[in-house]
């Protein structure tokens, strides 16, 4: 019975190893698994050479509802954007949008590696939505 005793628990002993090892692995890969998606202001401030959009001020996410892969953000005086480039003679426009009524800020100019306007939201009150378009097409909005 001593051998067989001894036998069992080795089994028992090489089972309790190897489930704490696969246990360890299986955890060490979930950990490998977590990526950090960057946010969308510290890929702005990759797009436009480190620019910062200062703490506290009111912002919104402009999300891509055109497909064609672009993102932005707007404060309460610019809307910065990093969109495909343009073909000679177009150009992307910026929106300001509450119910029914568009005011249009202008066309968005190249600066630093993106597209970005500056507008003073003061002379806009109650216009919480703004849409960046090529021609008719929307191609990012979102809301403050």
């Amino acid at each position: 019975m001593k051998a067989r005793d001894i036998i069992i628990g080795a089994i028992v002993l090489g089972l309790l190893v190897g489930g704490a090892l696969w246990v360890r692995k299986t955890r060490l890969d979930r950990q490998a698994l977590k990526v950090t998606t960057p946010s969308v202001e510290e890929k702005i401030s990759d797009t436009f050479n480190g620019l910062i959009v200062p703490e506290g001020v009111e912002k919104a996410e402009l999300k891509d509802i055109s497909g064609s892969g672009g993102f932005g953000i707007a404060t309460r005086t610019e809307v910065l954007a990093d969109l495909p480039d343009l073909s000679a003679g177009s150009f992307y426009q910026a929106w300001l949008e509450k119910d029914d009524q568009k005011v249009l800020l202008g066309k968005m100019r190249i600066a630093k590696g993106g597209y970005m306007i500056e507008y003073d939201s003061s002379k806009y009150p109650g216009y919480n939505k703004v849409v960046v378009s090529l021609g008719e097409k929307k191609i990012l909005e979102g809301s403050f």
